[in-house]
Order: structure tokens, then sequence, then C-alpha cells
């Protein structure tokens, strides 16, 4: 508990800790305790970098809800600082609203920002039934020992310099995973019609000049790798006055994380 405390602050810390499931799940619910697997881990090696805890205003789900713990391993660890290694992302709750899921993530500590890999060969689900222990900890050792592939991937990616089209490329599929293209004018168009495309159009050009922006001489270099880690830091993080806002929902962060990669991923074919 002291560890979890020390990282979370202020979060509430309740739903790692339950005992039992929500009172809305039945008898046939298999309780799979996060506190118990935790312990575990840190015994194997494992250390704690960040816990996020869901939101809920259901009175029923409260201390019960969704959470990810970041887990680092040490045998992971990077060798310097700007440094990005492989970190394993436990998710689970205890009112029905997510299996226990395991994958694979990165962590890059030149801007201490999180992302996850999208390939659903990095993730490992429990349903909510009777396992042990010894189960989930030789999954999530299975994507520590796979976690080679993610790293090869990053190193191919450094490998690739990206072209202007490319980059608008990127950036426009990667703007549209959390807002709208503008919509095209309708027939015989109304001047209200224009006008709210115009400002549409507006806001969708701010938000491709902003999420490219360069916040650090280490990504100035146009490599896929570089280009990347520009577009995910200020699509997750949001650019005061470029019309992208943080996100704050962890299960928001990790889609938009998992379908950036896989975006980034693309360009290495």
């Amino acid at each position: 508990m002291n560890e979890l405390a020390t990282i979370q602050g202020q979060n509430q810390l309740t739903a790692i800790d339950a005992a039992h499931a929500a009172s809305n799940r039945s008898s046939k619910y298999g309780f799979i305790s996060s506190r118990a697997i935790i312990d575990s881990l840190v015994a194997e090696g494992f250390s704690i970098r960040k816990v996020d805890i869901q939101r809920t205003k259901d009175e029923t789900k409260q201390g019960f809800q969704r959470h990810i713990v970041r887990l680092q391993h040490q045998s992971l660890l990077p060798k310097q600082v700007g440094d990005y290694f492989p970190e394993i992302l436990l998710m689970n709750s205890h009112d029905g609203s997510s299996a226990l899921r395991m994958t694979l993530g990165l962590f890059r500590l030149v801007c201490s920002n999180g992302m996850i890999s999208g390939s659903t060969t990095d993730e490992i689900r429990f349903a909510h039934r009777q396992i042990s222990l010894s189960a989930i900890q030789g999954g999530i050792m299975r994507l520590v020992e796979g976690s080679g592939r993610i790293t090869d991937a990053v190193d191919r990616m450094g490998a690739i310099h990206l072209n202007q089209s490319q980059m608008k490329e990127f950036a426009e599929r990667a703007i549209a995973l959390r807002y709208d293209r503008p919509q095209l004018l309708p027939f015989r168009p109304t001047n209200e019609d224009v006008e709210e495309v115009k400002k549409e159009t507006m806001r969708w050009e701010n938000r491709l000049n902003s999420v490219t922006r360069i916040l650090r001489p280490e990504d100035n270099e146009n490599t896929l790798w570089n280009f990347y880690n520009r577009v995910q830091e200020n699509l997750t993080q949001g650019i005061q006055g470029g019309g992208i806002r943080r996100i704050t929902a962890p299960l928001a962060d990790l889609s938009v994380n998992r379908d950036l990669w896989n975006i980034a991923e693309s360009y290495l074919n």
C-alpha cells in the first residue's frame, strides 16, 4: 500500500485494494485481487511507475472500478536518461467493466510519457474466473520476454525518414483519432453552412499545425520515431491554444495510444 500511495498521492486506491467484487456482480463472478497480483509481481522484480483509477459517479462501483497499473521490470530498465523502455500495463476491475488485461507499453524518460503497443499479440486477457497467481505471473513474464518485438519496431522507426507528404498524412490520421474531419459543404449550401465548414476547417488546420509541434531538441529530426513521439505527446497531453485538449480518462488514453502506435507501425510495411 505504501508504494502505491507514494506514487498516486491523493488518488483513491480502494479499487486496487478491494477484497471482493462489487455488489452488482453475481456469485458466478470470479474475483481477481489486484493487490495480490501487484504484491506477487513486486516480489518478482517489478516496480510500480503509475496508477490510474477511473472516476465513477455510480456508488455501487465506487472502490471497484477499472484501474490501470504501469509496471517496470528490473531487466528492462534503460542504461541512460533519455532512453525508452518497455513496461507492462495491468488493467483490472471488480465491477464487471473490464477483464483482467495485461499489455505491453513503452515509457520514454525524456518526456515522462507512456505509450502502448497496438499489436494484439502484445496483450493477454483473463476472464473473471478462478485463476492462479502463477498463471498471471507467467502471462506477464511472457510479455517481458517478448518485449524485443516492440524495441525492434522502435529501432526500425528510427531508421526511417518521413517526407512532407507522409508527415501530413500521419498527422491527419492522428487527429482523426480524436476529432472529426471537416464536413463537406451540402448541395446548395446556405451562408450558415459555409461559415460552419469554414470554422471546422480552421480548427482542423490549427490542430494539424499544433500536433506536430517540436517540444524538445531530441525530436527535431523527421524520423518516424521522432515524428511519432511529437505527435503522441501533443495529441495525448494537449496543446494550449492548439485546439487539442489533454486526455484525462485512462481508457481513452489507452485507446488513442494503441491506435496511434498502429498508425506508426503502418509506415514500417
